[in-house]
């Protein structure tokens, strides 16, 4: 787990190489907790996949599996970090020119 967590830790840090680096330190805490929710998630969906979001109890009530409320609950959260995390790369990214713009702003001339 822990290769997992390091491999997607090393796959979100590299999207902050053209953030300020005082910006990029400063999240960097949230891009660790990013990467552990991106792998946990992954292996409650499986959970949930092989055993349904739906428990039946004894008495025939019907409710929402533990693992499909984790699974819930464990989204929103990744899904605000990166929602943060997209803000502020939105915001920091040294956006350079690329072959698409220079030929954009060729045109407008």
């Amino acid at each position: 787990m822990e290769d997992k967590i390091s491999a997607e830790y090393a796959r979100l840090k590299a999207l902050f190489q053209n953030v300020e680096p005082t910006k990029a330190e400063l999240v960097d805490d949230l891009i660790l907790k990013a990467a552990f929710l991106k792998v946990e998630l992954t292996g409650i969906e499986d959970k949930v996949k092989r055993y349904g979001s739906v428990e039946r109890s004894s008495k025939g009530n019907v409710r929402q599996s533990l693992y499909y409320k984790t699974y819930l609950q464990s989204l929103s959260v990744y899904q605000s970090i990166i929602r943060t995390l997209n803000a502020i790369i939105g915001k920091d990214n040294i956006d350079e020119d690329d072959e698409f713009d220079e030929f954009i702003s060729e045109s407008n001339e």
